[in-house]
């Protein structure tokens, strides 16, 4: 399974003239049904065909002569002498000169008593997964498949239906439903013949977790809505599922996931100016011969002015605004997930994080699980949180939307593990919109992405969401203390 944060990195530069401008974890919806389906299917021949047919083998003609031999009535084998014609095993004739009939073997019951299989035509209840933006059955494992409620529980998107609907038997390719069935055969016997599908007894509607990832052209205002799922079934190794969003286009679908809001919000930058990889070696070499410079300026600045220091003040100049463009810089919205990861694993001394609201859905169980290491190391972690009035409720709601600031199972989780490390701060601010994340000394960043809340809105909007990071300790510091005041004290807004 993929993880968003490889997924982002990954997808960020993965289309030529566009930019990620926002992403969603979202969901693909699909339909499970109960099929009634009509196979041929190999069974194995009863006793008393075998016998009638061994006895037509070993040279017996007619049916006086197969109910002495077997043993058994004749009124039962002129049953068995139907079944075995209607099958097309045996053929019988009568001469108009004899008085009984004459029967003998085809070649398809010389056949079936050397394999002593029975080719016959069986009804049979089959599960299959039907896209119906795809308008085909695919290959989906039911442990794949999310229920409605499980979906909106995750706080997912559910990709819209675009006016599609479940499928009528008809409308169903027989040599898909083949293909799907030679890939679940049954244990007990061989993979059966698909003859037609007789109807749908019962469709309901599931779903497929996939992010939503919206590119933005950096000239002009067209939008790309591109679909990456966690689980590939169909065996594509492809980054991309270009069919999908193909047919998710074609329905009008991007419209109805807020593209619209993409295209309209302002013209993005070069991301390539905007996104320096701080963390490569090049680029701390040059962080460090900046320093040099700019170290060689005030040594220049403060020394007598008949000492004969050699040094270039345009230089020094652009030495201080490159050095600004190396630790100052933009966080796009999909950058934000990969940050916080790295906050989670890489921080040694201090961690503080502001969101407004906390859910479940982000301080998941690999979340608590590096949030719990980082305690063990001694790691000192605030986490402040609560855009709400306080109003002596023990859960206190957001007074504009009536939503919980925090999601039950997370609160009960951040309480046993306040118990069990002192280390481990969490304030109730009361009324902030702060969106704050400090690790070390290392960065910081403010911004407007819900650091604890926020995995792609489930809401119709795509939003394009802005950070702003700085790595200069000085800097660093002041927006740690500033974040730490605001959680010790809390904040009152004054009144109008």
């Amino acid at each position: 399974m993929k993880k968003l944060e490889d997924i982002l990195q990954s997808a960020a530069y993965a289309r030529p003239g566009y930019v990620l401008a926002t992403f969603k974890e979202a969901a693909a919806p699909v339909f499970r049904l109960n099929a009634r389906v009509l196979t041929l299917a190999k069974k194995p021949l009863n006793p008393i065909e075998e016998g009638y047919l061994r006895a037509i083998s070993a040279g017996l003609t007619n049916t006086a002569e197969i109910s002495q031999f077997l043993g058994l009535p004749s009124q039962l084998l002129t049953g068995t002498l139907a079944a075995l014609n209607a099958k097309e095993y045996v053929q019988y004739s009568r001469a108009t000169s004899s008085v009984s009939a004459s029967v003998s073997l085809t070649s398809k019951g010389r056949i079936a008593l050397t394999e002593l299989i029975s080719i016959v035509p069986e009804e049979r209840m089959v599960r299959l997964a039907y896209d119906p933006v795809l308008k085909k059955v695919i290959f989906a494992p039911t442990s794949s498949l999310w229920k409605p409620a499980e979906i909106r529980e995750s706080g997912r998107l559910e990709l819209p239906l675009c006016g599609a609907r479940k499928p009528e038997a008809s409308e169903v390719s027989l040599s898909e439903v083949d293909k799907i069935l030679k890939r679940f055969p049954r244990r007990d016997e061989a993979v059966p013949n698909l003859l037609g599908i007789q109807r749908i007894e019962r469709a309901e509607l599931n779903f497929i977790p996939c992010f939503a990832l919206y590119y933005r052209a950096v000239s002009g205002n067209d939008v790309q809505v591109a679909f990456v799922f966690e689980d590939r079934f169909d065996g594509s190794s492809d980054f991309f599922d270009e069919g999908y969003e193909l047919a998710f286009s074609r329905l009008g679908g991007p419209e109805l996931i807020g593209s619209r809001h993409v295209s309209e919000s302002a013209q993005v930058e070069n991301l390539s100016a905007l996104f320096p990889d701080t963390d490569s070696a090049a680029q701390m070499a040059e962080l460090a011969e900046l320093e040099q410079e700019i170290a060689s300026s005030q040594e220049h600045e403060a020394a007598p002015a008949e000492a004969s220091i050699d040094f270039n003040v345009d230089q020094a100049t652009k030495a201080q605004s490159r050095l600004r463009d190396l630790t100052q810089r933009f966080i796009r919205c999909h950058e934000h997930p990969k940050m916080l990861e790295k906050a989670l694993s890489e921080t040694s001394e201090r961690l503080l994080i502001i969101s407004p609201w906390v859910r479940a859905q982000v301080v998941d169980k690999p979340f608590r699980e590096s949030l719990e290491r980082l305690l063990k190391k001694g790691v000192k972690v605030h986490i402040g949180y609560g855009l709400a009035e306080d109003d002596g409720n023990k859960k206190p709601k957001d007074a504009a939307r009536g939503k919980v600031p925090i999601s039950d199972s997370t609160r009960r989780d951040f309480e046993r593990l306040a118990k069990a490390y002192a280390n481990f701060k969490v304030y109730f601010v009361g009324n902030t919109h702060r969106k704050h994340l400090v690790s070390d000394q290392r960065f910081a960043i403010v911004s407007s992405f819900n650091w604890l809340s926020f995995k792609g809105s489930p809401d119709d909007r795509a939003r394009d969401e802005l950070g702003f990071m700085v790595t200069e300790p000085e800097h660093v510091e002041k927006l740690f203390l500033d974040g730490i005041e605001l959680l010790q004290q809390g904040y009152d807004h004054p009144a109008q």
